[in-house]
C-alpha cells in the first residue's frame, strides 16, 4: 500500500485562506478611554432589551421550578 503525501492547497483556496485570516486578524483593535464611552451606549449592545430577557428568563424559570443553561445558579427551590 502506498502512501500519497497530502496535496499544497490549490490558488483560490490559499487565497481564501489567506483573506480570512486577514480579516480575522484586522478585527482585533484596541481601544482609548476615550472611545469606550460611545462603544458603551445602549444602542451599540447586542441584546436591544436586556432587562426585557431578564425578566422573561425569570419568569420561565420561576414556571418551569427549574433554573439552568442561562448561565443562572439555583435550582427550583428559591434559594439562588
Amino acid at each position: 500500500m502506498l502512501l500519497r503525501m497530502p496535496r499544497a492547497p490549490s490558488a483560490p483556496l490559499r487565497y481564501l485562506i489567506g483573506l480570512v485570516l486577514a480579516s480575522a486578524l484586522a478585527g482585533c483593535a484596541t481601544t482609548q478611554p476615550w472611545e469606550r464611552e460611545t462603544l458603551a451606549k445602549p444602542c451599540m449592545s447586542p441584546d436591544p432589551a436586556p432587562f426585557r430577557q431578564a425578566l422573561k428568563h425569570h419568569y420561565l424559570s420561576t414556571r418551569e421550578g427549574a433554573v439552568g443553561g442561562l448561565g443562572g445558579g439555583g435550582g427550583g427551590c428559591g434559594c439562588n
